[in-house]
């Protein structure tokens, strides 16, 4: 399936194939600093076509992780890893049109995430360390 979506501005557009429609969240201090709150997205499974991309601003938000915003509109596009080894690439899920019909499946950096706010949803539940050993920098 794909996912098809842009910025605010429809100055970057972009598509990529999805394993299936579901989102997750991270808890993360960078990604609630960089959205205000968690930031709920969707993995890329497939080939990303990216249209605008003169209009996509780069963020080295890690050693290993860089995040993509548009130059004109400021909406916050991806998260994705700098090692290419690994092409990992996720946009956020408001981004994405019809992004209502997506499952939440995972929450990550819960050992992260502040006691003011929880989700009732029942989702897969992984911390810092699960998740930095999952791409094997643990």
């Amino acid at each position: 399936m794909k996912a098809h979506g842009s910025c605010l501005c429809k100055a970057v557009e972009f598509s990529f194939e999805v394993k299936d429609k579901h989102f997750d969240a991270c808890h993360c201090s960078v990604c609630r600093g960089w959205g205000g709150g968690p930031s709920f997205t969707v993995e890329v499974a497939g080939e990303l076509e990216l249209k605008g991309e003169e209009n996509v601003s780069l963020y080295e938000s890690s050693d290993w992780a860089e995040r993509g915003f548009c130059k004109k509109c400021g909406t916050n596009l991806f998260y994705r890893l700098k090692d290419k080894s690994h092409n990992y690439c996720n946009f956020n899920l408001g981004t994405l049109q019809g992004h209502e019909e997506f499952e939440f499946r995972t929450q990550i950096f819960t050992d992260s995430k502040p006691d003011n706010y929880s989700f009732a949803n029942q989702t897969k539940e992984m911390t810092e360390q699960e998740v930095l050993e999952s791409f094997g920098a643990g």
